[in-house]
């Protein structure tokens, strides 16, 4: 049975253990506060101004899109319970409390959490992929089991995802453009055994302009091509395929998901936080045709320049074509 380690689980311990950042202050007329910091990726801070208004702001070092949500308790002489906002960059404003009285300042302590993606995107359901392989790749499809459901968990109604292998190491390729916002490349695998399933993988999470975010897992170590913060265009090298335990095959691993969800705060039961995820399952283009893959069958990867350039804008085009003519005119 092949089993997918899932990132809900990693998000789900995160937002247990490190993500819930309680931050206790005390705004006076006289100006004093107390703040207290915690060490985390994203940090919410706030400033008061001199009309007495409170804004809050964040510092962001990790890439891509999240989606924030503050808690206010204790609230005194400000209207609001809590703010939710969608946050990219570095750094940028996520609200600001209005005194009732502006005469007086406001009074609160607060909490946030945040969670990967953009919620409830609208996804672009005519968007062609590639398969993540080099042309003329040949590879057999597989299904991926919810690492959840074997421990209990509820499993995501929209569940999908895929085994991609292969007889060796193979060139992997980006399905489609987007942000690079993760990368990890440091684990070798253990060839003495066999795993029902494997925790640490070398993998590349990709942010894509709707708000879906494609993960690929699997490569082998030292391979990975790309950096966190580059933008990568599809049919572009990521890196190379890798054995997944003493198993001769080597293979990767590819979900496409987004945040399905605007409560990230109150997901109580097991279903309820396997649903915090939806899962894409896209048709993808392969020598012959192009439509929804189906599991258990080989596919060989093929690429076009239309499929390369269905998400350029005019601009992009135009450069991109005249960069064809110009190759060719050097040959």
């Amino acid at each position: 049975m092949i089993i997918f380690v899932d990132h809900i689980n990693y998000l789900k311990i995160e937002v247990m253990n490190s993500l819930v950042i309680r931050l206790f202050c005390v705004i006076t007329f006289l100006s004093l506060f107390i703040q207290v910091k915690a060490q985390s990726p994203i940090q919410v801070v706030y400033n008061r101004q001199p009309d007495n208004s409170v804004d809050f702001t964040f510092k962001k070092s990790l890439y891509g899109t999240y989606f924030i949500t503050i808690e206010f308790d204790n609230l005194e002489n400000a209207y609001g319970d809590s703010y939710s906002t969608t946050i990219t960059g570095n750094a940028g404003r996520v609200c600001t409390l209005k005194p009732k009285n502006s005469e007086q300042g406001i009074n609160f302590s607060y909490s946030y959490r945040y969670q990967q993606g953009k919620p409830m995107p609208k996804i672009k359901d005519d968007i062609v992929y590639t398969l993540p392989f080099e042309i003329g790749t040949k590879v057999k499809v597989h299904p991926l089991d919810y690492l959840g459901a074997t421990l209990g968990d509820g499993v995501p109604d929209t569940w999908k995802a895929f085994q991609f292998t292969s007889e060796k190491e193979e060139v992997v390729v980006a399905a489609r453009r987007g942000l690079v916002v993760k990368v990890v490349d440091e684990f070798s695998t253990d060839t003495s055994r066999n795993y029902s399933f494997v925790r640490s993988v070398n993998e590349i999470l990709i942010e894509h302009k709707d708000g879906t975010l494609a993960r690929y897992s699997g490569f082998k170590v030292g391979s990975i091509k790309v950096k966190e913060g580059q933008f990568v265009e599809a049919n572009s090298e990521l890196g190379l395929s890798g054995r997944y335990n003493s198993d001769k095959q080597c293979q990767l691993k590819l979900a496409i998901y987004y945040l399905n969800t605007r409560d990230i705060l109150n997901a109580n039961t097991d279903a309820e936080k396997a649903n915090q995820y939806g899962y894409v399952n896209p048709v993808f283009c392969y020598k012959g045709g192009s439509a929804i893959l189906l599991m258990n069958n080989y596919y060989v990867a093929t690429c076009t320049d239309e499929i390369i350039t269905q998400e350029f804008s005019k601009r992009e085009k135009k450069k991109y074509v005249s960069s064809l003519f110009t190759n060719v005119g050097e040959q």
